[in-house]
C-alpha cells in the first residue's frame, strides 16, 4: 500500500499513529505519525510515497501482531 493510501484510511478511521513494516521480512517496524495530513517517521521526515508498504503492527493488550494490508 502506498503512503497516499495509509494516509486516507488513517484519516478516516480518525488514527494518529501507527507502525509500519516496509517488507514483509522486516523484524522492525517503524513508528509513524499522520501530522497535518501527512505521514511522517519517528524523525519527522515524510514517508516515502513511492515505496510499496507491506504491513503494520497491530496493538491489543501490549501484544503486537504483524499485519498485511
Amino acid at each position: 500500500m502506498l503512503r497516499k493510501e495509509i494516509e486516507q484510511v488513517m484519516k478516516q478511521k480518525g488514527i494518529t499513529q501507527i507502525d509500519i513494516i516496509y517488507n514483509e521480512s522486516d523484524k522492525l517496524a517503524v513508528y509513524c505519525v499522520l501530522k497535518n495530513g501527512t505521514l511522517k517517521d519517528y524523525t519527522d521526515h515524510v514517508v516515502n510515497r513511492k515505496v510499496d508498504i507491506w504491513g503494520y503492527l497491530e496493538w491489543k493488550d501490549g501484544q503486537r501482531t504483524r499485519k498485511a494490508w
